[in-house]
Parts: structure tokens; sequence; C-alpha cells
């Protein structure tokens, strides 16, 4: 699993490629928060490098989720893989996000909506 983070358009933009497992979570975890934390209020989960994701990972999405709504902030995911996308729609963790075809949508609708 590899994170790298951007900001464009005061929008953190953070994409996770690899495999999100069991293994890299309180990585993950730790990371996604010190973004939160450190960032706009804004995130952008860009997925479309993430080839797999299990039960542990979906936790991760949804402690970053708690994260940014402590920080009464906003979240989407953007260019979800087929597999991902079967995960969370399996788990149901799809319906607690804002979710986007590609990076340039979330950044565009967000950049609509005032925080």
């Amino acid at each position: 699993m590899i994170i790298t983070q951007r900001v464009e358009q005061n929008i953190d933009v953070v994409e996770i490629s690899g495999r999100l497992l069991m293994a890299d979570v309180e990585e993950a975890r730790n990371s996604l928060k010190a973004i939160i934390q450190e960032g706009s209020g804004t995130l952008v989960l860009d997925l479309s490098q993430l080839s797999f994701i299990d039960s542990s990972g979906c936790g991760v999405l949804i402690s970053a989720l708690k994260s940014i709504r402590a920080r009464e902030g906003r979240i989407g995911l953007c260019a979800l893989t087929r597999n991902v996308r079967a995960l969370l729609e399996l788990t149901r963790v799809i319906e607690l996000f804002s979710v986007f075809a590609s990076t340039e949508a979330a950044m565009s609708a967000f950049s609509r909506q005032p925080q």
C-alpha cells in the first residue's frame, strides 16, 4: 500500500494505491488522521490505483470519515475500481460517502459547495 497526498484548489487529495489490508491498517489510519488534522477540511480519496481492500481497509475509510466529520469537514471517494466498489457495496460502506467518477468530478463538486 502506498499513500500519496497533494493539495489542489484547497482540497486535500489522497491517492491510496496497491492493496489495503489488515497489515496496513495502522499506517493508513495514522497517515489519514494526520492529513485530516493538518488539512483543509475537504478530503478526496482517489482509489483508482487501489486493487484490493479487505474489511480492515473499510474500517480505515470509516475512521477517516469520523475524523473529518469531527472537524465538520467533507470527504469523498473517487475512481473506484470494480473490485473495490463491489466490496464497498456489499458491506454498504459506500452509502456513507459521496462517491465520484473521478478526482476532477469530486473537486468540482466540493468547489461548488460551501463548507
